[in-house]
Formats: C-alpha cells, structure tokens, sequence
C-alpha cells in the first residue's frame, strides 16, 4: 500500500518492517521500493545506498543504547560501566531480528547518540585509565558482544528451529576418541548466558590486568 509521502523517516521504518519479517539479507531496494508503494529508483533521493540506509537502521538501534550510557553506580567503579553496557548491549541487539549483524561495521550517524559516547570515557578515565586505554577497553567489550549475539541469532534464527543441534554434533563425533568435546556439545550449540557471562567477565578481569586497575 503506497504510503502518504516518501521521506527518510518512512523509508528506514520501513526498513526495520522488512528485517523483522525476512531478517537482514532480506532488505533490498526492491523489497523496500514493494512495500512502501514506489519505484527502486525513488529511495535513491533520499539515500546514497543501501549501506547509508543500515548506517541509519543501526543507528536508531545505537541511539537506544547510547540515551543512557552510564549506569547508576558509584562513579569510578568502571568494571560496573563495562559489564552493565555488556549486558544492556546484548539485550538491546537480541531485540532486533539480525540485530548483531545490523550494526556490525556500522557508521553511526546520529550526532546525539556519538555525543554520549563521552560520558563512559569519562567514567574510565577518571577511574586510572588514559583515555586511549578508555576507548580500547569500550571496543573490546562492544566487539565481544556483537561477535556473540551474531554468533546466538546465527544459531537459532527467528522463526525456525537451531541450524545445528547437539545431537547432530554428537554423531558427528566419536564418544572414545573426542570424548571431551562430544561432552560439551550442548555448551558449543546453544551458546548459554551463562558463557556469554564468562566470556564478559574474563575480558573485564583482562583488561584490569592490562591497564593495571
């Protein structure tokens, strides 16, 4: 059904239609161009390319995240500012079919949500780190959980069953010879919160160790 007027707005609310119907691969030009009613060639005016349009997609996701990017705590304890966005992060992304891989390599665009990523260098710097080891550390904790929830909406998509079970990892190993990993199985397919929480907190503890807090 044609919509009243195309603007930017409209067309990345569209977009957001289309991921949670056929998930991230599913939005093209023509599919956008079918549901909002006009011609491929239309979204061009408004967008360079598709990748300027999931620059804005993430970016809407982003600004979520970034409208509050200190926690509540004490002001310095930035093991906390680390862990708290790990999990708000993660949460956010697996409310989005494809989430992950949205924003994965994104450039964000909106100048509110950039200028929050102020605040949490602050909290870092002001708790011993300089604030190259600031920056570091917030990338390497976003790039861990991008990594793992691209890895959890791999492994069970929206609407179907796990790409891969344990049963069918079991009989592809032999219980004698890879005893181990035929026991962990379970742990490999469905990627737990719990490892998700290991994961985090070895990565904080690493990199207390690195910047010597």
């Amino acid at each position: 059904m044609p919509r009243a007027q195309l603007t930017r707005s409209a067309i990345i609310d569209a977009a957001f239609e289309q991921l949670a119907e056929t998930g991230l691969d599913g939005i093209t030009a023509r599919a956008l161009a079918a549901r909002l009613g006009v011609r491929a060639g239309a979204l061009y005016y408004h967008f360079r390319d598709m990748a300027d349009l999931q620059d804005e997609m993430a970016s809407r996701v982003l600004a979520t995240l970034l409208a509050d990017p200190v926690p509540d705590g004490p002001a310095d304890d930035w093991r906390e500012l680390l862990r708290a966005g790990g999990h708000r992060t993660r949460e956010i992304l697996l409310s989005f079919r494809d989430g992950a891989k949205l924003v994965a390599g994104t450039t964000l665009v909106d100048d509110t949500a950039l200028r929050g990523l102020e605040a949490p260098v602050r909290v870092l710097v002001a708790a011993g780190m300089t604030p190259l080891d600031a920056q570091r550390a917030l990338q390497s904790v976003n790039a861990y959980v991008t990594g793992f929830v691209i890895e959890e909406q791999h492994r069970h998509p929206v609407g179907g069953g796990d790409r891969f079970t344990a049963e069918e990892r079991r009989a592809r190993l032999d219980p004698d010879e890879q005893p181990l990993q035929y026991a962990l199985s379970d742990e490999v397919v469905s990627l737990p919160a719990e490892a998700f929480e290991w994961g985090l907190e070895a990565l904080i503890a690493g990199i207390g160790v690195r910047v010597g807090l």
